[in-house]
């Protein structure tokens, strides 16, 4: 009774969705919907029209991240720095052996959620591994400059409501989404200050992706193929809002963007911190995790 029920309504739906076209684009659409059931005749459920008739029709993302249009895929970032679930054995890790004891514990996975402390203290491998548990992964340092976009990256004059670059939050790290206009264009909030963002990747003395990278400095030029700054200089870019590019040109050294709670106008999202150790941990520095967008329909 229940599947017949949904059937009859999603049925009418499916009407009013052919009476509200052209009858050139219900060719067109018809068709559509004809070869996708074709591809998928082996389950009706998962074709467009399955999917109109069963109701149901995915979103793109989960209701804890949120879309980012990309031109190489559509992703989804997590809508908050990620903090450690109510259910792991430690809500505030102190040190690298309490984020391993979290990711080793079955039930314990990285959650995107407003007002909670982020998961800190946890290295870049760490934090590979507590997406992957989740079913994602650390975003590009690409993909967190496309999220970062529209985040405003103030040189002065920080309040409560700013993003949290100069101790200007009641905590050090601070609850997340507490600065309320600390929001990127696409909805997510935080990616400027509050707690550096591992991202995937690393530079090898110097080099990131064999491309040799720029001193220590005020970013003054950005490379539109991964993100990354193509030059610096020794002062302050308005270009870049004062944001800095620190950087260790020797062995093996992580990433991590946006800066941290008291890196005042240095902060930004162009700011990036290639200077420690992948399995490097600190109160400073968390993370968050992207996946894949789905198709919708």
């Amino acid at each position: 009774m229940f599947r017949k029920k949904s059937s009859d309504k999603s049925g009418r739906i499916f009407k009013m969705i052919l009476k509200s076209l052209g009858s050139g684009l219900v060719i067109i659409f018809l068709g559509t919907v004809g070869l996708d059931a074709v591809d998928h005749y082996d389950d009706l459920s998962q074709s467009i029209a399955g999917r109109i008739i069963f109701g149901q029709a995915k979103e793109k993302c989960p209701p804890d991240m949120v879309l980012v249009p990309a031109a190489w895929g559509d992703f989804c970032i997590d809508r908050y720095e990620v903090s450690a679930a109510a259910n792991c054995p430690h809500q505030n890790p102190e040190g690298a052996m309490q984020s391993r004891e979290n990711i080793d514990h079955e039930k314990c996975l990285p959650m995107s959620m407003p007002q909670a402390f982020p998961w800190t203290n946890i290295s870049q491998n760490q934090a590979a591994q507590a997406c992957a548990k989740a079913g994602k992964r650390l975003p590009s340092s690409r993909e967190w400059s496309l999220a970062a976009l529209g985040t405003p990256d103030h040189d002065s004059a920080w309040g409560k409501d700013d993003c949290q670059v100069a101790d200007n939050w009641d905590k050090q790290p601070g609850l997340s989404g507490s600065g309320q206009k600390c929001v990127s264009y696409v909805g997510a909030f935080d990616l400027i200050g509050n707690v550096w963002e591992w991202v995937d990747g690393a530079v090898y003395d110097g080099l990131y992706e064999g491309r040799p990278l720029p001193d220590a400095g005020y970013v003054s030029g950005i490379s539109q193929e991964d993100g990354f700054p193509s030059s610096t200089e020794a002062f302050p870019s308005p270009d870049y809002y004062q944001d800095y590019f620190w950087i260790k040109a020797k062995e093996t050294r992580a990433i991590a963007r946006g800066g941290y709670w008291n890196n005042e106008s240095q902060a930004g999202q162009y700011a990036y911190y290639a200077d420690a150790a992948p399995s490097f941990t600190g109160k400073g520095v968390g993370f968050r995790c992207v996946k894949r967008a789905e198709n919708g329909l």
